[in-house]
């Protein structure tokens, strides 16, 4: 077995190794209790701390104000490293991916690129293919290097996580994804035309008519959002954070942990009312997550914060002052979690094929429906399925940004692969996306 920690050595051999993921227990969140309910609707008595909090709460604290979200649909779709191939080969009865040869010319792609990364493929949850390389924090920052339970904001991906708990709960109460949203929303928020009729489809496939305004997840802009209403079926996606955020929301509505004609009890000024809803609605979304789809897939410890031995994101290759994205609770759903190579896998693999979180049957429906799914490919081996993720900050402008990006992608034959890397790749930035998925493509045969 050997992996790359040190740019002194040049090389970066994969492995196949047999693991779980061990991560310690977060501390518990206290949850809400409930007072009996008045006429009015119930109350929740909010811990005072939440209640003090919310005095001076900050929905878009410094290290998110800074971040450059909006980069991430044209990073996306830009340019690869790996040129597409046209295959000329005659193709076999049944084409498969050759995963060896599509992990070299990642490698190659990558090494000489990026600060570092982890990237590992799977087949019917069982490792068959792993790179690690280099520095998840550089020397002078820890000198930690990059494994496969090295934890990083894995920015969007963070959507395919809200996704499978969108369709737990929706699961858990036999309602179809075209459930309209409306009789989830909190009593106190003014509903603005065509609002109350967006589905839970539409807000996780970015067909919700969501504008570019509200591009961010915090609470106010998707409350705007609803208060101002949506055009009636939109004939074109728009791709935003908020409608994704917006599912913390629902969740902790429709599963009753924040009730939606929740009383704002004496200890709380009306001017805080956004503040204790953001801090409750996400606490409850937390512990759902945790409970209901990461603790099915044997992981625990996840949360929005930084953990010890995290991964910084850096700006390129010799970079060596790296940035801490810090606390992100506040965009969590569009972004904001915070896994490791193998957390990612393992609620992949378990969410596909374990029937533990949803049958597999629903868990293949959702994503063919393109439920937290960027783009869907057909191959010649089958269908892939991708999930790009991408949040700069700590710089000003174009490569300055520190960055943070990922891939998940469902791949045909049962296999699953997770890529996390910590920098821009290159100086001109390239799509991590577009390099994986012709990474993939050219090497099918």
């Amino acid at each position: 077995m050997y992996s790359l920690r040190s740019p002194a050595v040049a090389v970066a051999v994969p492995f196949l190794l047999a693991m779980g993921c061990v991560a310690a227990n977060a501390a518990a969140q206290s949850r809400p209790t409930l007072a009996p309910a008045a006429a009015a609707g119930p109350q929740v008595v909010v811990p005072a701390a939440v209640a003090e909090r919310a005095k001076t709460y900050d929905f878009k604290p410094a290290n998110i104000a800074s971040a450059a979200m909006r980069e991430e649909v044209a990073q996306a779709n830009g340019p690869s490293l790996i040129a597409r191939k046209i295959n000329t080969k005659p193709a076999q009865a049944k084409p498969k991916l050759n995963v060896t040869k599509m992990g070299q010319d990642m490698h190659a792609a990558l090494k000489d690129n990026v600060r570092g990364y982890a990237f590992q493929v799977r087949k019917g949850g069982q490792p068959i293919y792993t790179l690690i390389w280099d520095w998840a924090r550089a020397p002078g920052q820890g000198s930690s290097g990059w494994s496969l339970s090295t934890r990083m904001h894995v920015a969007s991906v963070s959507k395919l996580i809200t996704a499978i708990a969108a369709v737990k709960m929706l699961d858990e109460r036999n309602l179809s994804f075209d459930t309209k949203i409306g009789g989830y929303l909190p009593t106190y928020w003014t509903v603005g035309p065509n609002s109350a009729d967006i589905t839970f489809r539409d807000l996780l496939t970015h067909r919700a008519g969501f504008t570019d305004t509200y591009y961010d997840g915090n609470y106010p802009t998707f409350k705007a959002q609803i208060q101002n209403g949506v055009v009636a079926n939109p004939t074109q996606g728009n791709y935003t954070n908020g409608s994704f955020s917006l599912i913390r929301v629902l969740n902790a509505t429709m599963t009753n942990e924040v009730p939606r004609t929740y009383v704002f009890p004496l200890n709380v000024a009306q001017s805080q009312k956004d503040a204790v809803w953001d801090q409750l609605s996400s606490m409850a979304f937390e512990r759902y997550v945790a409970n209901k789809v990461f603790a099915p897939s044997g992981v625990s410890g996840v949360a929005s914060t930084p953990t010890p031995g995290s991964a910084f994101a850096y700006s390129t290759r010799p970079d060596t002052a790296g940035w801490d994205s810090g606390e992100l609770q506040t965009q969590l759903g569009g972004a904001g979690f915070r896994v490791s190579v193998n957390d990612m896998l393992d609620v992949m693999g378990t969410f596909r094929r374990k029937g533990t979180i949803v049958p597999a049957a629903k868990a293949q429906q959702a994503m063919d429906a393109s439920l937290g799914i960027d783009s869907i490919t057909d191959s010649p081996a089958g269908k892939m399925y991708l999930k790009n993720g991408w949040w700069g900050g700590g710089g000003k402008d174009g490569q300055s940004w520190h960055v943070e990006q990922a891939v998940a992608a469902f791949l045909p034959d049962d296999m699953e692969a997770v890529v996390l890397c910590n920098s821009n790749i290159g100086p001109q930035g390239a799509s991590l996306t577009q390099t994986f998925k012709n990474a993939v493509l050219n090497n099918i045969e």
